[in-house]
């Protein structure tokens, strides 16, 4: 069972067991000796290195020979490691991801990283980019921790030297882009927030060199305004006691780039760990100038760094492309499209809107401004020749809208109609409505329905048709009506006479 222990973890290790190699740099255990070696043949220049012995191991024989582990299992291990009445150790199921036991499990590798992070280490050493060699150490089962990952191996009586390969990558990585809200309002403010993992040296062994400093660069397109880097913070990782070492920075954007400096040549060493996380957070406004619809509004960040040896780095791990990512956002419109019932465009409707905009159209197209009332805002629009407003820079959504006059010689509507933005990825618009003989929007093509088109070429919108009904007829002058007034207007003046003439008699009588 012991057995299975070593070849079950040893297959599944994120430092993978290599053959012999020959070393160039040495360090040796400074409270523990014995006849191991643990050797990290790709050790990453500027990297350190820390060993820990998680078990004591007893052996017997060389070739084929046998090992037993002895010790305590730490209570965060007790999941995945048990000890028997005569103190060996064995490993639980939960120490796989499967029946299989050919990967170790998510649980495993995060509790030994926990446990390394509260032990004392028994070896440490910063690599100068050679084979490293930790000499003198006891049999054992160990755990090998770096800036960058924590990874078991184990030394085992048929080969006393244990040969690792580091996975953990000598370049920069893991940059990436992210914004707090992609469906936006012209007007308002988005969060960018941009990190990635660095390295102190770009490259592999002795080859590696020193990296100087490093260069983000945002495209900053025009649709964003009051551009501010409002944190710049270096994570080194925890200490001990798994709280994070962190470092701010102060700096803003120039010419569309923050620079930040990785090495101190004073000090002769860089200022901050191997393996360090940068994130950098700004706020922006969006703009006018922001795409409606169509392929959103889209803007790139890159990363580049400089190197001691005068070249510079644009690629994640080789490769020859820009280390390049970016975030879209999107904006869109609304269109109003005021017709009567015989698809006839009328102008003079006013419409009350739930959010203000520029008083000023450019055309019959306003543009959003917010909940708020301001100078140079209304919250009132009117249709002009052609029926048809624009309202670009809302978000997706819907909009409740109240008619408040009429076009003459029509009625008012009576209740508030929506009007729901969506995304088309369009840049164009082409809407086609039809009416029945009622002036009703209905569903379908028949020949006997009226047909109203809207066609906007230079952007794109969600279109509401609105139809006003003409009012009822009154009856005109010379009209029966008319007439019938004029009647009832003689019979109530010849009344009036006769009801005057009788009071004068009566009231000669009374004398």
């Amino acid at each position: 069972m012991q057995k299975k222990l070593i070849s079950g973890l040893l297959s599944v290790v994120m430092l993978l067991v290599m053959a012999t190699t020959a070393f160039a740099q040495e360090a040796t255990s400074t409270t523990e000796t014995g006849d191991a070696s643990i050797t990290i043949s790709n050790a990453s220049k500027g990297e350190t290195y820390n060993v820990y012995k998680l078990f004591d191991a007893t052996v017997t024989g060389k070739e084929n020979g046998s090992i037993a582990y002895t010790g305590t299992v730490p209570d965060s291990l007790t999941n995945y490691f048990e000890r028997d009445t005569n103190g060996y150790i064995s490993v639980k199921d939960a120490a796989y991801t499967d029946s299989t036991k050919k990967e170790m499990s998510d649980g495993l590798r995060t509790a030994l990283k926990a446990w390394a992070g509260n032990a004392t280490y028994l070896a440490k050493e910063t690599s100068d980019g050679s084979a490293l060699t930790f000499k003198n150490l006891p049999y054992g089962y160990y755990v090998v921790t770096t800036t960058q990952g924590a990874n078991a191996i184990t030394v085992t009586s048929t080969n006393p030297t244990a040969n690792i390969v580091d996975k953990n990558s000598s370049t920069p990585s893991d940059l990436s882009k992210t914004v707090d809200n992609d469906n936006v309002n012209i007007g308002d403010t988005v969060t960018y927030t941009v990190s990635f993992k660095t390295s102190n040296y770009d490259g592999a062994g002795s080859d590696a060199k020193k990296i100087l400093s490093y260069t983000i660069a945002d495209t900053l397109p025009d649709f964003l305004s009051n551009v501010n880097v409002t944190s710049i913070v270096i994570n080194e990782g925890p200490d001990k006691d798994g709280k994070d070492i962190t470092h701010d920075v102060t700096a803003q954007f120039t010419d569309k780039k923050i620079t930040l400096e990785w090495y101190d040549e004073e000090k002769n060493q860089h200022r901050y760990k191997n393996g360090s996380t940068v994130t950098i957070t700004y706020t922006a406004t969006v703009n006018d100038k922001a795409v409606i619809d169509d392929g959103g509004n889209t803007n790139s960040v890159t990363l580049t760094w400089t190197k001691d040896d005068g070249n510079g780095g644009t690629t994640p791990g080789g490769g020859g492309s820009d280390f390049t990512t970016t975030d879209t956002i999107y904006t869109y419109a609304i269109a109003l499209q005021k017709v009567n019932e015989k698809g006839e465009k009328l102008s003079g409707a006013k419409f009350e809107l739930p959010f203000y905009v520029k008083e000023k159209a450019e055309g019959n197209t306003y543009t959003y401004a917010g909940t708020s009332a301001g100078e140079g805002l209304t919250n009132q629009v009117t249709t002009p020749d052609g029926g048809l407003i624009v309202i670009k820079g809302v978000k997706a959504g819907t909009y409740n809208i109240k008619e408040i006059e009429a076009p003459n010689g029509y009625n008012l509507l009576s209740d508030p109609f929506a009007v729901e933005a969506i995304r088309t990825g369009n840049s164009t618009t082409t809407v086609t409505k039809y009416l029945d003989e009622n002036g009703n929007i209905i569903e379908g093509t028949e020949t006997s329905n009226t047909k109203v088109e809207v066609n906007l070429s230079n952007i794109s919108a969600s279109v509401k048709v609105v139809v006003n009904k003409a009012g009822t007829e009154l009856p005109s002058t010379g009209g029966m009506g008319t007439t019938l007034f004029y009647a009832l207007g003689g019979a109530l003046v010849t009344g009036a006479a006769i009801l005057l003439v009788v009071k004068k008699r009566m009231n000669r009588s009374s004398q």
